[in-house]
């Protein structure tokens, strides 16, 4: 995905195809057309997609048209994006967001898969800037994990 490719999802075979058999962190937004929230943010998502597409795979998933993923990753409000590495989700952000959020979302992405590979011995893409820490990753366990988080749970 060298050329930043922005991957619009119709259905769960090519969820399961392009996100879940990524060597990279995934990024998807779920959306819909009388969104908007999601149509402020969809040029951002694209811009972020075009620069970061060959670390990050970026997906959209307009939940109208494919409702059963949005249920499967109970999508309650949009825009909402999710962050997949390895089959787990492993960050949201619910609301819009610009071009910056964005960016930090799969750079934080990119650091966690880093960490990950780094443990157990294989390359990493460099693109997190080598450091070891998980300095700015949301609190383990998606949603909860970072509402926890937020008012000092463990």
């Amino acid at each position: 995905m060298s050329d930043g490719t922005l991957h619009s999802l119709k259905s769960r075979a090519e969820f399961e195809s392009i996100v879940l058999n990524a060597d990279q962190p995934a990024v998807i937004d779920f959306w819909a057309e009388w969104c908007g929230p999601c149509k402020a943010t969809a040029p951002a998502f694209a811009a972020v997609a075009k620069k970061m597409g060959d670390e990050v795979v970026f997906a959209k998933v307009n939940t109208e048209e494919v409702p059963d993923l949005a249920q499967a990753f109970k999508i309650r409000s949009i825009p909402t994006l999710a962050v997949m590495w390895r089959g787990k989700v492993i960050d949201v952000h619910i609301g819009a967001t610009g071009q910056s959020g964005i960016e930090a979302i799969a750079k934080r992405a990119l650091k966690r898969a880093d960490r990950d590979r780094r443990k157990e011995g294989l390359p990493t893409s460099g693109a997190a800037g080598g450091a070891d820490e998980a300095e700015g990753e949301a609190p383990s366990g998606g949603l909860m994990g970072k509402l926890k988080g937020l008012f000092g749970g463990a």
